[in-house]
């Protein structure tokens, strides 16, 4: 695969490039941002550059740039892969940027050919996932032009604070089922609370995979070390909240919001979950409410909270319309076999799979 007349691709490390750079490469995601969510004010360059940064100690990842003639970052390439998801060790996340004036010239594809190049050494059963949104119209025929397939359709629900019923939530606060309590913590796992944690946090192996060609995980205590140390390091706030059921201390159910400061108008609801034997006490509404009724009385600039559900997760969109998020957008996630990605790209000659730890 030739990359396109008039530019370079070369690897980058987000960690070491130049303050320029690296105000550079924000400027290019900022406008990726814009694109999508065309409504919001513009990202603060600060926190996307510290994103950028942010190196958790369990993930790999390559990052790839597109410079024209010039030396100016047009486009770009990431694939990364989790180092402590053992079920899960064949997938590698994907995420292409081309800017909006140098698209339809194959810098798309090259940056992917160089995503995919770069993890031919790690083996033969790999599975490339990257995500779409049905408001930038080029990303889905991007996809399909190189061989992918739609994994699963998420729907990309928001909630408009201003309008959210207040006394209905209040109420839905004081749900207390019989024989639960709820616990909290903010960017670290305190000790006590690691083990109910994980039991709630494997609720999502019943999350909707569609198509995709991922497996159910246990999610361990190295995992929830790594997403704090990343959540640090972004400049993010996590907040969580633990359903414990009281007769034997296990966690029943959890949910967790991101949120950055900095971009302080919008708030990320992250996953939602109540384990099998403890469902049909409205565990998650009640979890929802008191994580929401603690967003009005503490981040009074929020605007917008926003999630994503498989669309054929009915339990999960039933709360959340319950709770007032309305549909804003979709998006899809793809999937790429290596041997297709390898086919597509003509990259024939694969080096010998590699032996040693990335």
């Amino acid at each position: 695969m030739n990359t396109p007349n008039g530019y370079d691709i070369v690897q980058v490390d987000p960690r070491t490039l130049s303050d320029d750079k690296a105000i550079e490469a924000a400027k290019l995601q900022q406008a990726m941002q814009a694109e999508r969510v065309p409504e919001d004010p513009l990202t603060p360059l600060e926190p996307i550059i510290q994103r950028l940064r942010a190196d958790a100690p369990g993930q790999w990842r390559a990052v790839f740039a597109a410079r024209d003639t010039a030396g100016k970052y047009v486009g770009y390439g990431y694939v990364g892969r989790s180092l402590n998801e053992p079920e899960n060790a064949h997938i590698r996340w994907t995420e292409i940027g081309v800017a909006k004036e140098h698209r339809r010239r194959g810098l798309g594809r090259a940056l992917y050919a160089e995503l995919v190049r770069t993890c031919l050494p790690q083996g033969d059963d790999m599975v490339f996932i990257g995500q779409t949104s049905d408001r930038v119209a080029p990303g889905e025929a991007f996809a399909r032009a190189i061989g992918a397939t739609p994994g699963l359709v998420m729907k990309n629900n928001q909630l408009v604070i201003a309008e959210v019923d207040r006394a209905k939530i209040a109420e839905w606060a004081k749900l207390d089922p019989a024989g639960y309590r709820l616990e909290r913590f903010d960017g670290v796992v305190p000790k006590q609370l690691i083990k109910p944690a994980l039991d709630a946090m494997n609720a999502m192996n019943d999350m909707p995979k569609g198509d995709l060609a991922v497996n159910d995980q246990k999610f361990s205590e190295v995992q929830l070390h790594d997403r704090e140390s990343w959540l640090k390091q972004a400049g993010m706030e996590w907040w969580a909240i633990i359903a414990i059921d009281e007769a034997t201390g296990e966690g029943a159910g959890f949910t967790e919001l991101q949120y950055d400061p900095r971009v302080s108008h919008v708030i990320y609801q992250g996953g939602t979950g109540v384990t099998p034997r403890h469902r049909g006490h409205r565990i998650g509404l009640w979890m929802k409410s008191v994580m929401l009724e603690r967003i009005l009385r503490e981040r009074p600039a929020a605007k917008f909270i926003r999630t994503g559900n498989a669309n054929e997760n009915a339990p999960m969109l039933a709360i959340n319309t319950q709770l007032g998020f309305r549909h804003a957008w979709s998006n899809t996630l793809w999937q790429l076999p290596v041997a297709e990605a390898v086919k597509r790209f003509s990259l024939a000659e694969r080096p010998k799979a590699a032996t040693s730890s990335l």
